[in-house]
Order: structure tokens, then C-alpha cells, then sequence
């Protein structure tokens, strides 16, 4: 499986905090228990924003604020994510001859799937992120074995259940998370089926990364530091090695493709612990933690970083930082600083 990070990095690891999160607390406000959001109101704002963000892909690109917007650093830091992917469905490939991909964005995972010959089904909210989804599947070859639709996953008129119902980056997006999976698994998994879900976690950047980051702001490679293209992405300042906000909250309507997404924003801080909640419903056959600190150097030393020489360096490093990442995570007291975890599981009771 290739994994295109051009067409991929919005739904692959979507960004979490306001922008890129170098030093950031991800200090948005959530959803008022009182005053819960309608949920298709929410729903239309979240298809919105991606809508948007498919329109002004290209101009991401051109200036990334985020490591997932940086292709050839992307792929470096994805791959042990990748190639525990590919090891879990090759282990399994006898067993799976469908999917459907629940947040599908413009389709990359069905698209690496129908490549491997599984047919592959993507629902996304964002109209724009089907379109583009459709057109790249035309343009390799899999549409013969791709389906897309543009919606809410709640309501697809399912008419034969998959092999395997995957995520990346999307649950933790939907309101009643826990009734959301019962109908999903219930409805369009067959019984024996598998998922595998990536998800972000929410309890953010180690205060040891933290610390490390913000005093590098203070030395001498902070001169060659971007702070106004920081602070014009995260809305927020560094100085003296603190961090502190710095410009006014946007209006209620405003739409800021480089910002967390609506239903990310109203539901921060309030999601259900996805690994307490996956260990008490299913059988999760592997689980693996990615991202500790590479990913949020590769922003502080490459996407915010304006000497080329020091965007070369670290370049030239990032493969040994990832394979230190990946052996850091393996400890379960590092893991909870992970940025993305991954689930492959199976109801309770189907193993023998």
C-alpha cells in the first residue's frame, strides 16, 4: 500500500489545537453541557469546512503551517504507521475483500485498498472531498473497485456488510461517540469483521517536548524562528519562553482552513478515552502508538523554521527521530504523549 500524502494529510493525522500545535495547550473552549449543538447543524458546518479546505488544498501546500503538509517529511513520519497497516491486512487478507472508511476525506485508504484488490466504499460529509476522491480513482485505475458517497454515515442505506470499517482521524469528531459505534458496527460490519480505527489523542504534547521546543525558542536557533507566521496560524505568541494568547477569538461563523474543524472544536476536551473505551467493548487484537516528538520538531524545526540550512538538517535527521519515536512508544508510560493511536479489533467472542 502507498500512502499519497499529497491527497492524504487532512484526514490521515488531522491537525488538533488551533493550526500546528509546536507548543500549544489546544485551548479552545467546547460545547456548554446546557446548551448542547444541534447535531445537523453541526453536521453542515463540519461538511462546510471541508468543503473549504478541499478548495484551498493547494494553497496549504504552498505554504504548509503543519508537518502533514510537507510531503516528502510526511511520509517519513507515517511510515511506521504505514507499515503496521500493512502488516495487520496482510496478516488478515484472506479474511477482508471489503471496506468501508467511515471520514474518507478525497479518498487515499480506499484508493491504497482497491490497489490490493478490496473493494472499498468512502463516506465523507464533504461534498468537495468526494468529488476529489472519485477523480483520483479514476485517474489510478481502482474506480472499478471504489464507491463514494457524500454525507452522513449515520444515514448510509448499507446493503451488505464489510469485511473491515476503518478511521482515520474521523470518530472523535462525532457527537454520542458511544451510540455512533454501536450503529455502525451493528449496521454495516459483518459479524466477524474487523476495524481498524486511527485516532488522535487528545492529551497533547509532553511537557518534556514542551519545554525542550520553548527554550529552543530562546537560543540561538530561534532568531531563524517564524514567530509571526506562528503566531498568525495558532494565535498565539512565544516569549520568554512562555506561550501566551495574542489575538481575539475568531467570530462564531468564521471558517479558518488551517483551524481545528467545527465538531473538533465543539467536542474538545470532552471525548471519550478511545483506548479505555475499545478495551472495554471489543477485543482489540494490537494496538500501536505513533508520533511523540518528531512531528512537532518537524514543525518547529522545518514548517516554522526560515534558515534553509536549518530545515536541511533536520531533514537529514528526521529518519533516526522517528525510529527513536518508535521506540519510545513502545514503553506504555510514553504513550499516553503519543499524538495518533491505532486499533485493530474485533467484537467480543469472535476470536477462538
Amino acid at each position: 500500500m502507498q500512502v499519497d500524502c499529497r491527497a492524504a494529510p487532512a484526514r490521515l493525522a488531522p491537525p488538533r489545537g488551533r493550526g500546528a500545535d509546536v507548543v500549544s495547550h489546544h485551548g479552545h473552549s467546547h460545547g456548554d453541557a446546557d446548551n448542547p449543538p444541534d447535531p445537523e447543524q453541526l453536521l453542515e458546518k463540519e461538511g462546510r469546512f471541508w468543503d473549504l479546505q478541499e478548495e484551498q488544498i493547494d494553497q496549504l501546500y504552498r505554504r504548509p503551517h503543519d508537518w502533514r503538509f510537507v510531503p516528502h517529511l510526511a511520509e517519513q513520519i507515517i511510515q511506521p504507521r504505514v507499515d503496521t497497516v500493512l502488516r495487520l491486512l496482510d496478516g488478515h487478507r484472506q479474511e477482508i475483500s471489503s471496506q468501508l472508511d467511515i471520514g474518507c476525506g478525497n479518498g487515499w485508504f480506499c484508493h491504497a485498498m482497491a490497489k490490493r484488490g478490496i473493494r472499498s466504499v468512502g463516506i465523507d460529509l464533504s461534498e468537495k472531498k468526494i468529488e476529489t476522491a472519485k477523480r483520483l480513482a479514476r485517474e489510478q485505475g481502482v474506480d472499478h473497485l471504489c464507491e463514494f458517497w457524500a454525507g452522513d454515515v449515520m444515514k448510509w442505506p448499507c446493503e451488505q456488510p464489510v469485511d473491515l470499517l476503518t478511521s482515520h482521524g474521523s470518530l472523535h469528531h462525532f457527537p454520542g461517540f458511544a451510540a455512533a459505534m454501536d450503529h455502525m458496527v451493528a449496521r454495516f460490519m459483518r459479524p466477524d469483521g474487523y476495524m481498524l480505527f486511527v485516532e488522535p489523542n487528545h492529551e497533547g504534547m509532553s511537557p518534556d517536548t514542551r519545554e525542550f521546543l520553548l527554550a529552543q525558542s530562546e537560543g540561538p536557533l530561534g532568531k531563524h524562528f517564524d514567530f509571526e507566521f506562528y503566531q498568525e496560524v495558532t494565535g498565539e505568541r512565544v516569549e520568554g519562553g512562555e506561550v501566551s494568547a495574542s489575538t481575539p477569538a475568531a467570530a462564531a461563523d468564521a471558517v479558518d482552513v488551517r483551524d481545528e474543524s467545527p465538531a473538533g472544536k465543539e467536542f474538545f476536551g470532552e471525548h471519550i478515552e478511545l483506548d479505555d473505551y475499545f478495551e472495554a467493548n471489543f477485543d482489540v487484537i494490537e494496538k500501536e502508538f505513533f508520533h511523540l516528538f518528531a512531528s512537532h520538531a518537524t514543525n518547529a524545526y522545518y514548517v516554522f523554521m526560515k534558515s534553509p540550512a536549518v530545515r536541511r538538517m533536520w531533514q537529514h535527521m528526521l529518519p533516526q527521530v522517528v525510529a527513536r519515536d518508535t521506540e519510545l512508544l513502545k514503553d506504555p508510560a510514553n504513550q499516553r504523549w503519543a499524538e495518533d493511536g491505532l486499533w485493530f479489533m474485533q467484537r467480543r467472542g469472535v476470536r477462538r
